[in-house]
């Protein structure tokens, strides 16, 4: 989302059945909102094991990206709470995808495409192998928690608007 040729890219890991991913959403529009020119936000999968149904949710989200739809994917499940009935219907997307008119045959052989379930494995262990990245006492590694953001590749300290307007301000002056 955002400006292709940024200068700032926030990259996001989340799980679309944790409640702090979708609390992030407006804050993420809002900085969008604010810089729409100099920040795009790549967004990863990290599905938790303990939450079931969030990796087939991150697996439509990616096909309906196949047809232009992730950014309406991404925000239809996650407005309304609508992620707490992944956990009764881990197909809800496919009802969501319908009522976007995406293309449901279309849909279905994308998510039988096994570079789908690749692509959210390399991002899973994208966040995961950051963990021990650090080798500091004061800083020994990234915590592994949903959402993550990293803005150009450094952590907030915080999710606010202010913490993140300070990082990126710090970054569009380098």
């Amino acid at each position: 989302m955002g400006n292709p040729d940024a200068k700032i890219t926030i990259t996001e890991f989340y799980d679309f059945q944790w409640p702090y991913c979708a609390r992030s959403v407006s804050m993420v529009d809002e900085i969008l909102e604010k810089y729409p020119n100099d920040v795009k936000v790549v967004f990863k999968s990290f599905p938790l094991s303990s939450h079931k149904q969030a990796f087939k949710a991150a697996k439509y989200t990616m096909a309906a990206g196949r047809q232009g739809k992730f950014k309406e994917m991404y925000h239809t499940i996650f407005a309304n709470d609508t992620w707490k009935q992944l956990r009764s219907n881990e197909d809800l997307p496919l009802q969501l995808a319908a009522e976007m008119g995406l293309d449901i045959d279309q849909l279905n052989k994308d998510m039988a495409d096994p570079s789908i379930d690749a692509q959210i494995q390399k991002e899973y262990q994208e966040l995961k192998s950051l963990s021990g990245a650090y080798d500091t006492d004061e800083y020994a590694g990234v915590r592994l928690a949903v959402p993550k953001f990293f803005i150009n590749g450094r952590e907030p300290a915080g999710r606010s608007i202010d913490a993140w307007t300070k990082l990126i301000e710090e970054e569009l002056k380098k």
